[in-house]
């Protein structure tokens, strides 16, 4: 066995031994530590209090007469309850304080409304007297007639150099698209 090896085995030896010894001072804590748990607290006394003999004979306080403690008026009541609702005046009417039957009011759903046209205008044409309209949406492209379908949801209505009617077909709501005229083209 080298000089090398040897230390090792020393410094492995001596760590085995600091640990033993360690494990067992812990042991003796934990034994201490419970038979302290065990033993019941006795109040810490001075030899003062030892040497004094109890009182027989005890006097009552009257606690009424401490009075009332006295609050800064600015500080305002501590415990009040916060609210939004307005305080309600007690009446002493006779009617008042009957029970009146409410029937609950049914407030109607709103009505439904077409989605709002994300249609866009790109043109239109007339061949064999028959005008139609070129439409964009999200990069998808329509071309219809006057009185036909639009993704099965519209139905173009009108054109004029102004405007586009459609029809939103679920709802029946005509709808209006203008026609901006300095982009929009006639093509034929």
């Amino acid at each position: 066995m080298d000089a090398a090896e040897r230390k090792r085995k020393i410094i492995i030896g001596s760590a085995l031994i600091a640990t033993l010894i360690a494990a067992l001072l812990v042991e003796d804590e934990e034994e201490f530590a419970f038979q302290m748990a065990e033993a019941p607290l006795q109040p810490f006394r001075t030899t003062q209090e030892k040497n004094r003999k109890p009182e027989t004979n005890t006097v009552q306080l009257d606690v009424s007469k401490l009075g009332q403690r006295k609050f800064n008026s600015q500080a305002g009541e501590l415990f009040a309850s916060t609210t939004w609702m307005p305080k309600q005046v007690m009446r002493n009417d006779p009617e008042e304080h009957e029970f009146k039957i409410v029937q609950p009011v049914k407030i109607a759903p709103p009505a439904p409304t077409a989605p709002p046209l994300q249609f866009k205008y790109a043109g239109k044409t007339i061949a064999d007297n028959q005008t139609w309209v070129f439409l964009s949406q999200s990069g998808e492209n329509f071309i219809t007639k006057l009185g036909g379908k639009i993704n099965d949801q519209y139905r173009l209505d009108a054109i004029n150099d102004d405007t586009v009617t459609v029809t939103y077909l679920p709802l029946n709501m005509k709808q209006t698209l203008t026609i901006n005229q300095k982009l929009a083209g006639n093509f034929r």
